[in-house]
């Protein structure tokens, strides 16, 4: 893992979502957990070598975040929105495809049940590890359920998925208008070294590129929205943004299922239908 501050190491170079890990004044604490079993494992026995893991900290509900939960015996914090997107996971589906990642995966996946969150928030919350303050904040935006921590002590804020960075942005259940809010709610943050959901380190001056993609994306679909194009026209023949960005790592290949993704959903966001449908 790279060394980010003198108790912040971070990992933005496997398949899945980033993470880090904190060393306090009493143990260790993660803060989101590999996609790969394989992955985790190593990370165990790099935590091990470390001092005693006291909690894992989740900033979201998509699998790459979480999965590798279950090979560490410490408790998980997050938003309640992520334990109950946890506990409706489909696991035979999500075991079949974490298993196909690699030749080591399927024998460690043997038995897996996950290890959902047991301490949750709504709002905000503040956790206390040794001399270390861990701020847990609310930001949905790339998906309902976001949470961004910042490690206070550190000046250091791990975003999840709400900052893409120099990666291709996955909008594939987002809400665009909480997003730029929650852009918005970063940049009035004190720190200013962003460890993003994917993607190499950054800083706030990041977030006015991650705005502007957003913004196009959503202009993009709407355009063809004003042209009468049906939802099934759009996903079928808007592909023009696939090539913007890079896939981040072990996604090679998946940038045309992630457009098609990414415009179904804005689809329905420019047309209030699906999970946007204003009451």
């Amino acid at each position: 893992m790279k060394q980010l501050t003198r108790n912040v190491f971070v990992e933005t170079e496997l398949r899945g979502s980033n993470h880090g890990l904190v060393t306090t004044s009493d143990g260790i604490v993660l803060i989101d957990t590999p996609h790969k079993p394989s992955d985790a494992v190593r990370l165990r026995a790099e935590v091990e070598r470390r001092g005693r893991l006291r909690y894992i900290l989740n900033t979201e509900p998509h699998g790459d975040h979480w999965t590798g939960n279950a090979y560490f015996d410490a408790p998980v914090v997050a938003h309640e929105g992520v334990r109950t997107r946890i506990l409706a996971t489909d696991l035979p589906a999500h075991v079949a495809r974490v298993a196909s990642f690699g030749p080591e995966e399927p024998k460690l996946l043997e038995g897996y049940k996950p290890n959902a969150p047991v301490i949750t928030f709504e709002r905000e919350m503040k956790l206390h590890v040794g001399d270390h303050t861990f701020r847990l904040v609310h930001m949905p935006g790339h998906t309902a359920y976001q949470a961004a921590v910042i490690v206070e002590e550190e000046g250091v804020v791990f975003t999840s998925d709400n900052v893409f960075c120099k990666v291709h942005t996955w909008l594939q259940e987002a809400d665009p208008d909480l997003w730029l809010t929650a852009l918005e709610s970063l940049r009035s943050l004190r720190e200013d070294t962003f460890v993003p959901g994917h993607g190499p380190v950054c800083d706030k001056r990041y977030l006015d590129e991650q705005g502007a993609f957003i913004h196009e994306w959503v202009d993009y679909v709407r355009k063809g929205v004003g042209q009468g194009m049906t939802k099934e026209q759009c996903v079928a023949d808007l592909t023009a943004m696939t090539n913007r960005y890079p896939m981040d790592v072990g996604q090679d290949g998946m940038a045309p299922m992630v457009m098609k993704l990414n415009v179904a959903n804005l689809y329905d966001f420019v047309t209030g239908a699906g999970i946007h449908r204003r009451n």
